[in-house]
């Protein structure tokens, strides 16, 4: 055998057992799954059975304020304004969700998750107060820009192991493009609930990752 099939069989080796390492986390998953399926169902009862969920969950600043309906700051996250919003975020909540819930466990995900889409939509109540502006804003954009803090936390510290990994930096520049066009691009991205989210998740990302010293391998991204 010589040196260059020894290394096409290496590659092969490697590669294969990335795509067995995803299959087995993604089996795992099961928050980022059910929060994936209750997104899906929600969009299709609020375009079909249920049109009133949008006029009743709506994340509308004058309303929460004014009657006291802060159930808004949750139930909007469950929300999206078309199908297209809808793929963007579910895409984002596949390729980050999974990887950070293997890594940091269920429960802590699902706090993760849900106090960055809150505090996101509280990040987006305070600069529409301070800039009188007048929003409706849906989605789950702020709670995933969350966990792509997370994630950059984890990238910064172990900045030199995906820079040294051709697969993973190509991996972590899809990502990043992603995001990118989803959260400054997409029309009508709420640009405030995102950066909102993103600072949640970086803090907690710093409290899980240096401070509880959780600095194992992210198995999926790694």
């Amino acid at each position: 055998m010589t040196i260059e099939d020894r290394n096409m069989q290496d590659n092969s080796a490697v590669e294969t057992g990335y795509w067995e390492n995803q299959e087995r986390i993604y089996k795992r998953s099961y928050v980022s799954i059910a929060l994936l399926v209750v997104n899906i169902v929600v969009f299709l009862l609020s375009n079909t059975a249920m049109l009133w969920l949008y006029e009743k969950g709506a994340m509308v600043t004058e309303i929460v304020l004014r009657d006291g309906q802060y159930y808004r700051l949750f139930s909007a996250m469950f929300l999206h304004a078309d199908p297209q919003h809808l793929f963007n975020n579910m895409m984002m909540l596949l390729l980050v969700g999974a990887i950070v819930e293997n890594y940091t466990g269920h429960a802590f995900f699902a706090f993760m998750y849900f106090l960055s889409g809150l505090f996101g939509n509280m990040i987006s109540m305070a600069y529409e107060i301070n800039h009188s502006l007048s929003w409706i804003s849906v989605g789950a954009s702020g709670a995933i820009m969350g966990l792509v803090g997370f994630v950059v936390v984890w990238i910064i510290i172990n900045r030199r192991t995906f820079i040294r990994s051709r697969g993973m930096l190509i991996r972590l520049l899809f990502l990043a493009a992603f995001v990118i066009y989803a959260c400054f691009f997409q029309a009508g991205a709420n640009t405030a609930a995102h950066l909102g989210g993103f600072v949640t998740g970086f803090v907690l990302g710093v409290i899980n990752i240096v401070l509880l010293k959780n600095q194992k391998d992210m198995e999926g991204l790694a």
